[in-house]
């Protein structure tokens, strides 16, 4: 039996002791909040004094065991100050952490420095409702129960703690110029993070544009005209010309039965958000990730109007079904939401659900939804909101009343029509669409433009044509396309990338791992991961994140010399160790030996490794790239500095100062628009007015017009300084002195620039 008068109640966060304290009183004892983490683990040179010198040490205690010392600032000295006088007293402890390793760790570490050794409880919940915690405190579990969990946390911690910082000593006193200032960052979440937007620049520089081929066949029938295509994705495009003239001249004279295939489809609303959730859709407008978690932080904990924002799963706990139609009603009597045409929330259970206490089974907090506690008072605390504050309430209230929307209901219709070309068979198909039911894509006002900047989807009449129907071709043309490479991340993007590791994996037991753990980081670090890699390693360019040069030699550095800390499934292989504490396969000390042997190793490899790139070497720009800075200096009439002909980060520089943002309706840029005039007047062509409205279809123009086009010839400056060399001895370029090409020109000055000048100067003008 409890005695209050002698027992503490120790939660994570002042947040959770107000939640406790709402819900059963003070009758299982005195609550007490901590502060996150009240303490740490010892640095190595409180370990060791000598360890204040860095060199290739493996940085571990010879107990294995990191002792804890007091964490500093924020206020966290005087609640560790009440925690210890109140254990004093105490002769029973609840730990009513979250129910996490982490949660679990914040409240053993406590008792384990302050050596308590009376009886010691524990409350588990996912939900911080009056009835969850009612129900967690009358029916608490002793400690005991979850050793193995905070052995879990502990092996974590202590692994984090040795090879991380062992590992940045290493590589900073092996890699390090000479005389630099700074230490060489590296661990198990930040690197991989580096790795995964570096692969994608490496990637997007790499990228060959391939053409390919869209054909359209244009049917009649007894019953109506339609139009279906050939277009498929990835492998199954047409490259060739000549396959593409084929299909069309078959596609010609085709006749034959029409499949149809009609299905009504029901499409359910997104789940609810967890934190990765919000900070990808806030990026869209505007919002970098460390201010998304800022501002949510802010409306939960001085606004107190959502729930807990380091959410990590997107379900609600059963146990808030009876509340899901009060919850609706109040948000719509906010002036802005009062016409929300929505009478009823939809429940949805289960596992796949997103009321699911299965889908919560391991996990601290639930989705992120406005706050029910104070929802008699919305329209009074909205008002009282900035800005940011009301975007962001605003997603996260939109985001809560689709999640209780209906269906969205249609009747799709599909066409297919099957070409032979040769002996090889194509499908041409079309698709329509008859909205039944709006459901949740009706409850707010549409845009021509979808959360993701494409098109809104719409309705698609065909005409009623039956499955069998015969039909015959009335003609068949080709599009030529162009392929596209991969779009740079944007900080929503990179968390969800972060959030989605796995993808990056290819051992099937480790991407599975991944997924469970939900990726790299966590909800409540990866927007910290990110600000502390913009410090050297990221550059945001239009709201983009692109590696800077020193980011992309250092992760070409760990790739090369040290791959296992740039790989995402290290942390998989992480969890796996940690899955086998707590299920009792191996003991904390057992997976501390194993991760500290795999840090000798790479220590080992860090050492004895060659030399074979250094932080401050240049990173040079693709041809490709060079070539297209070479043309923008020639379009905008103005020199191109001679280093971005060698260092990617300048030559990258100077086209993001340089060239037009593309409008976000998709017309074309000024730019476009006037190169694509200069063609029309070379070739004598008129460009359609239809073609001038999507930058796409012009580019398309474009692209078949430079292939009529005579070559571009030099510039006014280029001349001046290709006469000005020719006269210093320098051979003359072809077609001197009256018709020099712009790319002979840029080819012989930069021959000339790189044999007279290596060590800079004026340098080649375009």
């Amino acid at each position: 039996m409890i005695n209050k008068n002698e027992t503490v109640v120790i939660c994570e966060k002042p947040s959770q002791a107000r939640n406790i304290r709402a819900a059963i009183g003070d009758n299982f004892g005195k609550i007490l909040p901590a502060q996150g983490h009240l303490l740490r683990l010892e640095m190595p040179e409180e370990i060791n004094p000598a360890w204040s010198r860095w060199n290739y040490d493996i940085l571990i205690p010879e107990n294995r065991r990191f002792n804890y010392r007091p964490s500093e600032g924020g206020g966290k000295d005087a609640r560790l100050r009440d925690i210890e006088i109140a254990l004093k007293s105490a002769k029973s402890v609840i730990i009513a952490t979250d129910c996490d390793r982490e949660g679990e760790g914040i409240g053993r570490e406590l008792l384990l420095y302050h050596n308590f050794d009376g009886e010691i409880l524990r409350a588990m919940f996912s939900a911080e409702d009056k009835k969850t915690l009612t129900k967690a405190f009358n029916n608490l579990k002793p400690a005991a129960d979850y050793d193995r969990l905070y052995e879990a946390f502990y092996a974590r911690a202590a692994v984090d703690k040795a090879c991380n910082l062992t590992l940045t000593r290493v590589v900073t006193v092996r890699f390090k110029k000479p005389g630099a200032k700074g230490a060489i960052g590296v661990g198990r979440v930040m690197s991989p993070t580096l790795a995964i937007v570096c692969r994608r620049q490496r990637e997007i520089e790499a990228f060959e544009t391939r053409p390919f081929y869209e054909i359209t066949m244009k049917l009649a029938g007894d019953k109506g005209k339609v139009a279906v295509h050939f277009r498929p994705k990835g492998d199954g495009r047409i490259y060739e010309e000549h396959e593409a003239l084929a299909l069309v001249d078959a596609a010609k004279v085709w006749q034959g039965p029409l499949k149809v295939v009609c299905e009504e489809k029901k499409q359910a609303p997104p789940k609810f958000f967890d934190l990765p959730t919000l900070q990808k859709e806030a990026g869209k407008k505007g919002f970098t990730a460390s201010r998304t978690l800022e501002v949510a932080q802010s409306l939960y904990e001085k606004h107190k109007i959502i729930t807990y924002p380091r959410a990590a799963v997107r379900s609600l706990p059963e146990v808030m079904i009876p509340d899901a139609q009060s919850l609706l009603d109040q948000l719509k009597k906010m002036p802005h939401l009062s016409q929300i045409p929505l009478a009823t929330a939809v429940i949805r259970k289960g596992r796949p659900g997103y009321f699911s206490d299965k889908a919560l089974e391991g996990e601290s907090h639930h989705a992120l939804i406005p706050n029910l506690a104070v929802a008699e008072y919305f329209p009074v605390l909205y008002e009282r909101l900035d800005e940011d504050h009301r975007t962001l309430f605003d997603l996260i209230t939109r985001s809560y009343i689709e999640g209780v929307g209906e269906d969205n209901v249609y009747d799709q219709t599909t066409l297919t029509a099957e070409v032979l070309s040769g002996a090889k068979p194509y499908s041409f198909s079309e698709i329509g669409k008859i909205t039944r039911q709006e459901g949740w894509k009706g409850l707010f006002p549409k845009s021509d433009k979808d959360a993701k900047g494409k098109k809104a989807d719409k309705d698609v009449t065909l005409a009623p044509i039956n499955d069998g129907d015969i039909m015959t071709s009335e003609g068949a043309k080709s599009a030529l396309k162009k392929t596209t490479p991969p779009k740079p991340y944007g900080e929503g993007d990179l968390i969800n990338a972060m959030q989605n590791a796995w993808k990056f994996v290819d051992n099937e037991a480790e991407r599975e791992r991944l997924k469970m753990a939900k990726g790299i980081g966590t909800p409540a670090t990866r927007d910290q991961i990110i600000e502390n890699l913009k410090q050297k390693c990221f550059e945001i360019k239009r709201k983009k994140i692109y590696a800077t040069r020193y980011g992309m030699r250092l992760f070409e550095l760990l790739e090369t010399n040290l791959p296992e800390i740039v790989d995402p499934g290290a942390t998989a292989r992480m969890e796996l160790f940690l899955d086998s504490i707590q299920l009792g396969e191996n003991s904390a000390d057992e997976v501390f030996d194993q991760a500290i042997e795999r840090l000798r190793n790479m220590v080992d490899q860090i050492q004895n490794s060659y030399r074979s790139t250094e932080l401050t070497k240049n990173h040079p720009p693709s041809d490709k790239m060079l070539g297209f800075a070479r043309r923008l200096a020639a379009e905008k009439n103005i020199p191109l500095p001679p280093a971005a002909m060698v260092d990617f980060a300048v030559c990258r520089l100077f086209i993001d100062n340089n060239v037009e943002a593309a409008p976000e309706d998709g017309s074309p840029t000024q730019r476009q628009l006037g190169y694509a005039r200069t063609l029309e007047k070379q070739i004598g062509d008129v460009i359609p007015e239809e073609t001038l409205k999507s930058a796409e279809t012009l580019r398309l123009w474009i692209d078949q017009a430079k292939v009529k086009a005579p070559p571009r010839l030099a510039s006014e400056k280029q001349m001046i300084w290709v006469t000005k060399l020719v006269g210093q001895g320098e051979a003359a370029p072809a077609g001197y002195p009256e018709k020099v090409t712009a790319d002979a020109a840029s080819q012989f000055l930069d021959k000339a620039f790189n044999k007279n000048k290596p060590g800079g100067g004026q340098g080649p003008v375009n």
